[in-house]
């Protein structure tokens, strides 16, 4: 199997992402994205099994770059979740195709799961990380975290990302103020 630089799959990525939000999840196709990136198809074939596996890669790169390269290094944790929505409200028609066209890749989880590793940071930081309670916490709060940022992308008139995200801070500083 032939290996590509990043920046050879950062540009697939780039190309699979606006396709995405121009024409929808459905009507992408490997080959399509593969002609706009000027790039041979089997070169996709020799680093992704599919569509799935290409939404997957996109995913969890921005994620990893938006949540967990950041912590204890350039962010603190009010600015990461604001990052973090930012980010699905720039790539809006992206999210909004990908959770409404396809179930292979549960996104949810995957920014939940990020999240939860964001906010055990929160608890080690305070010396929670022992506290069963507050990890339970953290598991069910992230999820419902991310699916209120989720379901804002389908709701009429969207609500501004950062006045979520304000919120979002809100609620853990309240939460983690008693501790």
């Amino acid at each position: 199997m032939t290996i590509i630089s990043d920046r050879l799959k950062r540009k697939i990525s780039q190309v699979f992402i606006n396709e995405v939000s121009k024409n929808g999840f459905r009507h992408t196709s490997v080959a399509k994205i593969m002609k706009i990136a000027d790039i041979r198809r089997q070169t996709f074939y020799d680093n992704f099994l599919d569509k799935y596996d290409l939404l997957y890669y996109v995913v969890s790169t921005n994620l990893k770059e938006n949540i967990d390269d950041n912590i204890d290094y350039y962010l603190n944790w009010e600015e990461i979740i604001m990052l973090l929505f930012y980010d699905i409200e720039l790539h809006a028609k992206f999210y909004r195709s990908v959770l409404k066209s396809q179930t292979e890749v549960d996104i949810v989880s995957m920014i939940a799961l990020h999240l939860t590793t964001l906010l055990f940071h929160i608890l080690e930081e305070k010396g929670l990380s022992n506290n069963q309670k507050a990890k339970d916490f953290v598991e069910i709060y992230c999820l419902g975290m991310t699916y209120t940022m989720t379901a804002n992308l389908y709701h009429e008139p969207e609500i501004e990302y950062d006045e979520l995200a304000k919120k979002v801070v809100n609620a853990i500083e309240f939460t983690f103020k008693n501790y």
